[in-house]
């Protein structure tokens, strides 16, 4: 899944013309493949998505 990722990223940096992308890990996985291929991601966050999450529901909770 390493080689994968690493290839996906490529070209997507690749296709989109941004070398210099900052791409970011996610997740309880993203944290293997940061720590085993340096320079692939430039920040490891493992709650990116929850703090997402939280931000959603701040603004729809005012909403109501």
């Amino acid at each position: 899944h390493i080689g994968q990722t690493i290839y996906i990223i490529d070209q997507l940096k690749k296709e989109l013309n941004m070398p210099d992308m900052k791409v970011i890990a996610t997740g309880g996985l993203g944290k293997v493949i940061y720590e085993e291929e340096n320079g692939i991601f430039d920040v490891y966050d493992p709650v990116l998505s929850l703090h997402g999450l939280r931000l959603i529901y701040g603004k729809n909770r005012n909403k109501r």
